[in-house]
């Protein structure tokens, strides 16, 4: 009797490793799935406005992804450019974001101004990135100060990281 209890016993946990290992596989298989999607389908380009509380003046902002990619199984990376234009004065960056996979919260870092010598990149936009990876919400907020403004980006094709000349 007791020989048949340990048999059973061995088979019960048998099974559970398989299921727990078949679980791992299947969501192991689901998050690469999701980040080859993100990675395959996010748009290289995004336009819109940026605007500190507080303040009346209208940033026009593009952002030109070079590059996304799988970053840990949990998030992707993307590498690109951009400017923002608020008046006659133009301002370019370098960006770096990232998206966690799970609810699409996204980060940006704009790096490397060039044109402002007053633009300020300490801190980063934090927000979500819409599920048809069509627009991103985010706000700013600086680090030192707390200062805070409001990014909306909807997505665009044929950008480029610099505003046309004007003539």
């Amino acid at each position: 009797m007791r020989g048949l209890d340990i048999a059973n016993f061995h088979r019960l946990f048998s099974r559970v490793g398989l299921a727990i290992a078949g679980a791992c596989l299947l969501f192991a298989s689901v998050v690469h799935a999701a980040e080859n999607n993100l990675v395959r389908n996010m748009p290289r380009g995004y336009l819109g406005e940026f605007r500190w509380d507080g303040d009346s003046t209208i940033q026009n902002v593009v952002i030109t992804l070079d590059s996304v990619r799988p970053l840990n199984g949990r998030a992707a990376e993307a590498f690109g450019c951009g400017y923002y234009e608020a008046g006659r004065q133009v301002t370019k960056i370098k960006v770096r974001m990232l998206v966690r996979l799970s609810d699409l919260q996204v980060e940006i870092f704009e790096l490397a101004p060039e044109g402002n010598s007053a633009f300020e990149t300490g801190g980063s936009h934090r927000g979500k990135l819409s599920k048809d990876l069509q627009q991103i919400d985010a706000q700013w907020v600086t680090t030192d100060s707390g200062q805070k403004g409001r990014l909306h980006l909807r997505a665009a094709s044929s950008l480029t990281c610099a505003p046309a000349a004007s003539t």
